[in-house]
């Protein structure tokens, strides 16, 4: 892909969180509906048009895969699994811990735990912009336009959970990490085999940090914007 085509898509991407800070206060009394909305569409591109490049990762893996314990056609998978497993972890334990400790780290400690998966998370973005199945326009637009609601929605729901500890640092760290997510991608420096293993173990992550800052947590519903949109996103994936 075109080194400035894709800085464009990132620079969308980035200006996401801009766009999410100036303009809160006009989404505080519609923002449950549209962060179920941009769940559905953020899962039907991940389902659609992310997992499925799992299985062009899996002859990489497989040829450089060591032992005969494992399968190794399905190591892919396996990573995946542990970056899933991963993810939910790295989501309980700052609870865990500030349960151990003062008041004053009580606050801290499960912010930079989120902010720990969350830089990984938008690193993966970033990453994926220059490394996608499809290095079509058209296929670009659906990528920025997907993971551009999520991140303004990732964006809010991250000042109403942590307020001050989150804005501007907070921030500054996720848009710096989608950068650095891009730069890596052109530099395109890393092994095939060690990025194939990245690519699984994050996609795994995604699916977590998606469900759980997304989804709505009642019954109620905002449940027909996330099935809305997930199968309108899904089926504009499928005819393009």
């Amino acid at each position: 892909m075109n080194g400035a085509i894709s800085f464009v898509g990132v620079a969308l991407l980035v200006s996401a969180f801009v766009v999410s800070h100036y303009c809160r206060r006009f989404t505080v009394d519609i923002k449950r509906r549209w962060q179920a909305l941009s769940a559905g569409v953020a899962v039907a591109y991940v389902f659609v048009n992310v997992i499925p490049e799992l299985e062009e990762h899996r002859p990489t893996v497989a040829a450089s895969a060591t032992g005969t314990l494992l399968d190794a056609e399905k190591r892919i998978y396996l990573w995946a699994l542990a970056g899933f497993v991963t993810f939910v972890g790295l989501r309980l334990l700052p609870v865990r811990l500030s349960s151990n400790v003062s008041r004053t780290l009580s606050a801290k400690i499960p912010f930079w735990g989120e902010m720990a998966g969350y830089s990984l998370y938008t690193l993966l973005i970033g990453y994926l912009l220059v490394h996608r199945e499809d290095a079509s326009l058209v296929s670009l637009g659906l990528f920025v336009f997907a993971m551009g609601l999520h991140l303004f929605m990732v964006d809010i729901e991250l000042v109403g959970q942590f307020a001050d500890f989150y804005d501007p640092r907070g921030r500054m760290l996720l848009m710096t990490s989608v950068l650095v997510g891009w730069m890596l991608g052109i530099v395109d420096g890393l092994p095939d085999s060690f990025t194939s293993r990245l690519f699984a173990f994050v996609i795994g992550g995604v699916v977590v940090m998606t469900a759980h800052e997304e989804l709505p947590a009642k019954q109620d519903r905002r449940f027909w914007w996330f099935a809305g949109g997930a199968f309108g996103y899904a089926t504009l994936l499928m005819l393009i």
